[in-house]
């Protein structure tokens, strides 16, 4: 009788085992700060060389990994993140790394619209998504995406893009003034690859900036300082890789603002800050 109990004791024990969920959130910090990055991954290759004679066609996803998981942000925008074509190796890259940090996600356009790709990872649970191809007066198809997460500080919604670079800048104007539209009047964070830089007095840096918070600003950094160069990774010369926030819906932790990265990750390096809604 004794050896039936100790053998239905150790079964029940084994079940409850196997209910405990495996997703294990990242610890936040003690004064509840949401460390939010964006990151443009270069369609998951090496940055090698710009000669099609000299790439290599190595996948970086360990290197991106470690990036990602030594700066352990809450909030990811990933531009750049489309695998899933024959011509990238047909690799569901964003949903490898959501399994390995334990995140949610959400991807944005299928593969049929032939975008670059941009998702949106989360420690907490995604509830609204939507995607959003710009007007293209000229250039190639850009996006945005949009989701809603259902976090401890109630839903939080976000944004992340990759604008059309400059030498088209009407489609870069447009893209701009629809994605300004889009985040209208609600709190909202915004991250991404602008390809603008006050730097180089182009009008869709001044176009966010007149419309949103800064977050490296706001950190305590100047607008043209080099700690927020982030392209190419080898050798930072542009600051075209921003977080922007609605305008007095937030609290930017003092420098908290981080660029971070390698050239063994992407062709740019990644940008993190810490923030809370106000």
């Amino acid at each position: 009788m004794r050896l039936v109990q100790a053998l239905l004791i150790s079964i029940l024990l084994a079940s409850s085992i196997m209910i405990i969920p495996t997703l294990v959130m990242p610890a936040a910090e003690d004064d509840g700060r949401i460390t939010v990055m964006t990151y443009n991954i270069h369609q998951w290759f090496v940055a090698d060389s710009g000669e099609a004679t000299d790439k290599t066609g190595a996948y970086i996803f360990r290197e991106l990994l470690s990036v990602i998981e030594d700066a352990n942000p809450d909030i990811i925008g990933l531009q750049e993140s489309e695998g899933a074509r024959f011509s990238s190796g047909n690799v569901q890259g964003v949903a490898w790394l959501a399994e390995q940090l334990g995140m949610y996600y959400y991807y944005g356009g299928p593969t049929q619209e032939q975008l670059y790709g941009n998702a949106i990872l989360s420690v907490w649970p995604i509830v609204e998504t939507a995607y959003e191809i710009y007007p293209r007066p000229e250039g190639i198809e850009r996006a945005m995406v949009q989701v809603s997460i259902d976090s401890p500080y109630g839903l939080l919604r976000m944004f992340n893009t990759h604008i059309e670079i400059s030498r088209f800048d009407m489609a870069q104007k447009a893209s701009i003034l629809r994605l300004i539209d889009a985040v209208g009047d609600e709190p909202a964070i915004i991250t991404g690859d602008f390809n603008v830089a006050a730097s180089r007095n182009q009008e869709g840096y001044f176009l966010m900036n007149d419309t949103f918070t800064y977050a490296m600003l706001e950190a305590g950094i100047p607008v043209n300082d080099s700690r927020g160069f982030t392209a190419p990774a080898g050798d930072p010369r542009a600051k075209i890789d921003y977080i922007w926030l609605s305008k007095g819906d937030w609290q930017v932790f003092p420098d908290s603002f981080k660029v971070v990265g390698n050239p063994d990750a992407s062709d740019h390096l990644a940008v993190v800050v810490d923030i809370l809604p106000l």
